[in-house]
């Protein structure tokens, strides 16, 4: 088995987990009284989204690097016949690049964002209603502009929700060359 790849029957619980989880963001979409975020970690960091900012999660698909780009776009993947340019978020905010380990995650924008591109992310962990979350003060001075604000989960635990439309419409995303 080659580093990165899963066995088949991780691939298949993935595959399991990723239907299950699109059916419930369909019709946690259809309720829009209760606010809903997809919640994901990227490295150690928990991050949550606007599910229609979303498309899908899926394992990594095999990334071609592409020369002449910034080191924290990843290459292209082939998703269901469409070329997606892979960011590492992380990288991406001047931090170390994720390891091979911390990838094991596709997230790919949904289709408002006009963007064929994904988010690499350690893992999915499921919805979260904000209304059961407590909103930590705004985002820190200096934050990227695709943070939008933090909040504190049950557990304790930090969560920043993560703006992909602020992403994509940052000057940094768009300064994929080198």
């Amino acid at each position: 088995m080659s580093a990165g790849r899963q066995p088949a029957g991780g691939r298949g619980k993935l595959r399991e987990f990723s239907l299950q989880l699109a059916e419930r963001l369909k019709q946690a979409s259809s309720v829009e009284r209760e606010p809903l975020r997809l919640a994901v970690r990227i490295g150690a960091r928990g991050y949550l989204l606007d599910m229609a900012a979303a498309a899908e999660v899926l394992a990594t698909p095999q990334i071609t690097p592409v020369p002449w780009t910034r080191p924290w776009f990843r290459g292209l993947a082939n998703v269901r016949g469409r070329l997606i340019g892979v960011i590492d978020l992380m990288h991406l905010a001047g931090e170390a690049p994720l390891a091979a380990d911390q990838a094991q995650q596709l997230l790919v924008f949904g289709e408002s964002l006009r963007a064929h591109a994904g988010v690499l992310v350690t893992r999915a962990f499921g919805l979260r209603n904000l209304n059961d979350l407590t909103p930590i003060d705004a985002t820190a001075a200096g934050a990227p502009p695709w943070e939008a604000g933090r909040w504190r989960d049950l557990d304790g635990e930090t969560l920043t929700e993560l703006n992909l439309g602020g992403l994509v419409a940052s000057e940094t995303f768009a300064a994929i060359g080198v």
